[in-house]
């Protein structure tokens, strides 16, 4: 009796000292700011989604909704998309310390662009809160590398595409709270009248992929048949983002950067 009594005393001290050895949970900590509070604040009433005619398409998702008093204010929306689901996180912050604060509700109204360019057609949803709005690409909203279609609205006057050549992709991150990542992009386009249009990056999960649109005149115009270099540098969206290493990727070229702790 006495061994069996021993025998259960050891396991449950062995098990006391083994919980206690374990590592506590990760903690999800606001940005570190001696001036502010953050957090999110914001109530979310409603939520619609733009589209507007052009191609390729872009959206643009309205948020309306209220702050609690005179001191909270939106920093930022941050838009994350998962699969057919792009989510909505608001930021918000208000002074640190003892303030006297207006106890009135506050009425937002904020317009985020969405990022659609290279889609393919079907439904999707924007979720911010408990709200939700969908809407729907009937085409694939894709410019095919090489070809180039009018922009609407233009006449026929401009035409985009994909025409810029990347040499070189570079990561670059900044000493900040949070860290700042941005890509620098170094190639050349192949004429005087081709400019770049718009150069977008996109996560999915823990890959960011680069986007670059040119426009060239689409009548019959004398361009310089020399090659363009340009510089081009794009922010990544990285606020927010778990430690992890991530990947950024344009065509056949791949770079890396490492996030050491939760951004």
């Amino acid at each position: 009796m006495k061994i069996v009594k021993f025998t259960l005393l050891f396991s449950l001290l062995a098990a006391i000292l083994l919980a206690a050895c374990q590592p506590a949970p990760p903690v999800d900590t606001p940005p570190v700011d001696e001036d502010y509070i953050y957090g999110q604040d914001a109530v979310v009433e409603s939520v619609d989604v733009l589209l507007l005619e052009s191609f390729p398409l872009q959206a643009r998702a309205v948020v309306t909704g209220y702050l609690p008093d005179g001191c909270t204010e939106l920093v930022k929306v941050n838009v994350d998309r998962q699969g057919n689901e792009f989510l909505l996180t608001l930021t918000t912050r208000r002074p640190a310390g003892d303030v006297v604060c207006t106890m009135v509700l506050q009425l937002i109204e904020e317009t985020v662009t969405l990022d659609i360019e290279g889609l393919p057609a079907g439904t999707y949803t924007v979720i911010a809160q408990d709200q939700q709005a969908q809407f729907t690409l009937d085409v694939d909203n894709l410019i095919s590398g090489g070809e180039h279609r009018p922009v609407a609205g233009s006449n026929g006057g401009v035409f985009t595409g994909s025409d810029a050549v990347v040499e070189e992709m570079s990561v670059m991150i900044m000493e900040s709270y949070p860290v700042q990542v941005s890509v620098q992009l170094n190639g050349y386009l192949p004429d005087g009248c081709t400019t770049i249009r718009k150069a977008i990056a996109s996560r999915d999960g823990n890959t960011f992929n680069i986007r670059i649109t040119t426009q060239r005149p689409g009548s019959d115009v004398a361009c310089t048949m020399a090659l363009v270099p340009f510089e081009e540098r794009i922010s990544l969206e990285v606020d927010s983002l778990p430690a992890g290493q991530y990947t950024v990727q344009l065509g056949n070229q791949r770079e890396t950067f490492t996030l050491d702790m939760a951004n």
